[in-house]
């Protein structure tokens, strides 16, 4: 890959994904069949609107809105690479106890009318856009790792168009950005292989760009994550880095482990700039996802699905299990440790979003089945949805067995206030290996373990995608 064509690298997006219980990953010698030509890792052919849709048990009332998830899906078939399909979204509106609609639909980018090769052009809107959702600002967007993020109609999931703050995002937008609960303000930045390696942004609740500030960084590390408190940002620098060995090979993504790489964090004031950022040099490790982050006195507290390395061999060397972690920045000491919090492999933390930048108790992620997780038992291994209590200790999960997986647990509140932390819903798709399947289910999330309260079975199969999002109609302009 020459270095022009790696700076247009943009369908880089699906790089959300690092569990390997969910993608079941490859071995060094990659076999002929790789494993997203495999099981509900392959992608379906078509989009389809359905709007008799049979549910089993109840959907709640009070829920009146969209769920949508965002996923790679190759609109030429099989893609090179598992990250680099198309974005395809898949949503189900419910209304009055019913499931009114099911539709999935690509989001209509360049790459995918192929109007640019590969993965595209040094362009900021030639991005596949597969891997998240955002609503804010009155408009609901499509996230890729890289490029623009790209407006989305909820009322039929069709693309409006690449969105870029009236010119002032200067290329790259996460795919985690974080807003607050209490003031709307939306919080995000972009990373980039070339300087400035990580740009810090802000928007008021009303969508409008209130800063653009370069963060300075020893180097081009993946950074697909970032915490944000009441009153700091934290960004991540770790071992995950940009090769030009890789890039040229153009075996896999050009991203792999660097043992002479930093990992630390970097703690900043919200509307601060680089020079305010304080360093905390943590135990060598890697994060794709945070669970959530707060402060408690002089510290920091981010807790994060931590793997001890990832991509050593390359960018296909997923057998590395993440846990449960909780990493503690002092303000005044200078200070950082870390402590595992759960004993059990999983990936997607997830929490109710009210309780973003706040200290919480309850959080949720998916279980990975860490035996079985090998490139000799793809599709085999026993996944589920599990529910923490971070005040206790206690666990409660939903273990459905291997024919059943969830993917990605998004919790809904019963009611927009004064409900308790866990009262509310866990939204989901999951997959039946046996039937060919899938449903979207969802879960009393004070419960999970008792299974899914309501079923509604879809008319195709979801493959396996990554970040999703509830939009109630309260908050549709």
């Amino acid at each position: 890959m020459k270095r022009r064509d790696f700076l247009g690298y943009t369908g880089l997006g699906a790089l959300g994904v690092a569990a390997s219980s969910v993608l079941g990953g490859c071995s060094e010698e990659e076999p002929s069949v790789k494993f997203w030509q495999q099981g509900n890792f392959r992608p379906v052919s078509e989009e389809v609107t359905e709007t008799n849709l049979k549910i089993e048990g109840n959907i709640p009332p009070e829920l009146s809105g969209l769920y949508v998830r965002n996923g790679t899906n190759s609109s030429n078939g099989i893609s090179d690479h598992f990250f680099g399909g198309d974005g395809m979204m898949h949503g189900v509106r419910l209304e009055g106890g019913e499931a009114k609609w099911y539709r999935n639909r690509y989001v209509n980018t360049p790459v995918y009318r192929k109007e640019t090769g590969g993965f595209g052009t040094p362009k900021p809107e030639d991005t596949t856009s597969a891997v998240s959702m955002l609503y804010h600002g009155g408009e609901l967007m499509s996230l890729g790792e890289f490029g623009y993020p790209y407006l989305v109609n909820p009322d039929d999931l069709s693309t409006k168009g690449a969105f870029n703050y009236d010119g002032k995002l200067p290329g790259n937008m996460t795919a985690h950005p974080r807003i607050d609960p209490v003031t709307g303000e939306l919080l995000f930045f972009g990373y980039n292989v070339v300087q400035p390696y990580l740009t810090y942004m802000r928007a008021d609740a009303a969508g409008n760009m209130l800063q653009v500030e370069p963060i300075e960084m020893t180097g081009p590390s993946m950074v697909h994550d970032f915490a944000v408190t009441d009153n700091y940002v934290v960004f991540m620098e770790m071992p995950v880095r940009f090769s030009w060995t890789m890039a040229i090979s153009g075996s896999g993504l050009p991203f792999k482990w660097d043992d002479d790489a930093p990992s630390r964090f970097g703690v900043m004031p919200r509307n601060g700039t680089n020079a305010d950022v304080k360093w905390f040099d943590v135990p060598t490790c890697f994060i794709f996802h945070i669970m959530n982050s707060y402060e408690q006195g002089d510290d920091v507290i981010v807790d994060a699905a931590r793997y001890d390395n990832l991509w050593v061999k390359n960018s296909h060397d997923f057998f590395h299990p993440a846990h449960l972690s909780r990493f503690s920045m002092n303000m005044k000491t200078g200070k950082a440790s870390v402590q595992r919090i759960h004993d059990h492999a999983m990936e997607f933390p997830t929490v109710n979003r009210n309780y973003w930048t706040k200290d919480y108790r309850y959080g949720y992620s998916l279980v990975v089945d860490e035996k079985n997780d090998t490139p000799e038992r793809i599709g085999q291994s026993e996944g589920g949805i599990r529910k923490y209590d971070l005040k206790t200790g206690a666990d409660d999960s939903y273990l459905p067995g291997p024919s059943l997986t969830p993917a990605e647990a998004i919790f809904i509140p019963a009611r927009e206030s004064g409900g308790l932390e866990d009262e509310g819903y866990l939204a989901s798709y999951v997959y039946d290996k046996n039937a060919q399947t899938s449903a979207f289910c969802l879960f009393d999330a004070t419960k999970v373990s008792a299974g899914p309260i309501a079923k509604v079975q879809l008319p195709v199969r979801v493959p396996v995608g990554f970040h999703g999002l509830w939009v109630p109609d309260s908050v549709v302009s």
